[in-house]
């Protein structure tokens, strides 16, 4: 017996002893961890599914495995929201409300078994895009989000909504290029891209801001729709002045931003043979400062031609773009250059995104733009004659030339090597405000660009071989931006996305 309780007690003070000993270990690799010596492992990538819902109209439950937002500022302790507060600017109509599908059917939110759909926030502040800021881990992640009011739909009106949701190089929902969307308000709009998460963040911009309003106009039967459209006591509840009144056209408005739910998955890397040499996101909007927290290596030089306005356009800063905006009544022009040279050798690309906006409400088209590319810039004080410039121009009073693609290759002295137009008439599309994705491969062994791209559509055949060879090999590059109000009064601006410099 006493033999059996020491061997009892032994087992138990062997069992003690190994317990000891693992909680030791996992206690020191915890300090070990802490301290750095694991810490290059990547932080497990963070998956979002957020239900936008109004807290003032709280009727519909969240779906499973849904998070309700309420609208509330952004912290870094949540890890996400909008850069203004939302609360209460929203709406939820239960899930009942009907919704025009995409391909022109209508159903509802409880239909679908999607009540993510019955609420949504927004805003509708004249034209002003906002901004949803979610913090991840470094990354590649797939988003999808979706905007619809099925309740809204008191008048067959359109263009009550313009929407576009983007970050850095990807727009996920809206139209990517060319003109903005306009589209009723219970039209259902979702959208998916795969976007790379840098310095910890994402920024999603929601808004188009080329679109510059609309006109709401009454387009069923003369004799119908007259109460709902003056509402109570013979009051007007969407016209101003008696001829809006009785044509039953309201001019001018602006649209409205609606969004209801997000989702954020971890998503593998796309197969990437490119190697990056320069990239801007332009994702710093918490101030205006174009250079915000750039090392000097990587900052934005504004140059002015000689013998310009003395007058420049405004840069900054707007909603994770490079904005440019005209200042006076004349003729403005502005490159901004980052002062280092291209690669010295491969086929390098050269990329951005831009919108150009027109003017708004009834001062909508107006005055003349240039925006583009810069590349292989005589620098630090390139000029049109010492650069090779790629871009669109728009000249939104004079609709007969609807717009022109320019290639300039400069000869280093005081005119061109190349001064090309192409007219969109030859063109798959149109160009008026909107948006517009721009490339450009050089060939530097060569010295010729290799491939032109607008939107997608591949340009080169329309420019001579001759055309396309270049008299520097290396050289600065940038944006070049030009703006011409013509004494309208109307304000022009253009919107840089991105900026990006590749070898292939």
């Amino acid at each position: 017996m006493l033999g059996g309780r020491l061997t009892r007690h032994a087992l138990v003070a062997l069992v003690i002893s190994i317990m000891f000993i693992f909680l030791w270990s996992a206690s020191t690799h915890g300090h070990a961890e802490s301290s750095g010596v694991a810490s290059l492992r990547r932080p497990a990538p963070i998956a979002y599914r957020l239900n936008l819902i109004d807290v003032k109209r709280r009727r519909t439950a969240d779906p499973p495995g849904w998070t309700a937002y309420d609208g509330s500022p952004y912290t870094r302790e949540r890890g996400y929201g909008w850069l203004t507060d939302l609360r209460g600017q929203g709406w939820d109509g239960g899930g009942t409300g009907v919704m025009i599908l995409p391909d022109g059917t209508t159903a509802s939110p409880v239909a679908l078994d999607r009540l993510e759909l019955a609420s949504w926030q927004g805003t509708h502040q004249e034209n002003l895009p906002i901004v949803f800021r979610l913090d991840l881990p470094d990354g590649w992640y797939k988003v999808t989000c979706t905007s619809v009011d099925p309740d809204n739909a008191p008048l067959p009106l359109v263009d009550q909504r313009s929407l576009k949701v983007r970050a850095h190089d990807v727009v996920f929902a809206g139209a990517a290029d060319g003109a903005p969307l306009k589209v009723e308000g219970n039209r259902f709009i979702e959208g998916s891209g795969l976007v790379e998460v840098t310095e910890g963040h994402l920024r999603l911009v929601v808004g188009d801001p080329a679109y510059g309003g609309w006109t709401w106009r009454y387009d069923g039967p003369w004799y119908r729709g007259w109460t709902t459209w003056f509402g109570r006591r013979g009051t007007s509840r969407y016209a101003t002045g008696w001829y809006q009144k009785i044509a039953r056209v309201v001019d001018p408005g602006f649209h409205s931003l609606r969004l209801n739910s997000l989702v954020v998955d971890p998503a593998p890397a796309p197969p990437d043979a490119t190697t990056l040499i320069f990239r801007d996101f332009m994702n710093r909007d918490d101030q205006p400062d174009i250079n915000a927290g750039l090392p000097g290596t990587a900052q934005w030089v504004q140059v002015r031609p000689p013998g310009a306005s003395p007058q420049a356009p405004r840069v900054d800063l707007s909603t994770t773009a490079m904005r440019v905006a005209n200042i006076s009544q004349g003729r403005e022009t502005v490159s901004m250059i980052q002062e280092k040279f291209s690669p010295s050798t491969g086929i390098i690309r050269y990329s951005t995104r831009v919108t150009l906006f027109t003017g708004e409400g009834s001062a909508i088209h107006r005055g003349a733009q240039e925006a583009g590319l810069l590349i292989l810039g005589e620098g630090p004080q390139v000029t049109d004659s010492t650069s090779t410039f790629l871009g669109i121009a728009l000249d939104a009073e004079a609709p007969d030339t609807f717009g022109q693609v320019i290639l300039r290759v400069g000869n280093g002295r005081e005119s061109f090597l190349t001064d090309l137009k192409i007219s969109a008439r030859h063109l798959p599309f149109n160009i008026a405000e909107g948006e517009y994705a721009l490339s450009v491969d050089h060939d530097v062994g060569r010295n010729v660009l290799q491939r032109i791209h607008l939107n997608g559509v591949d340009l080169t055949p329309f420019f001579p071989p001759a055309s396309l060879r270049q008299r520097l090999s290396r050289g600065v590059f940038g944006v070049r931006s030009r703006l011409d109000p013509r004494r309208s009064g109307s304000p022009l601006r253009q919107f840089y996305w991105y900026y990006r410099v590749e070898a292939l």
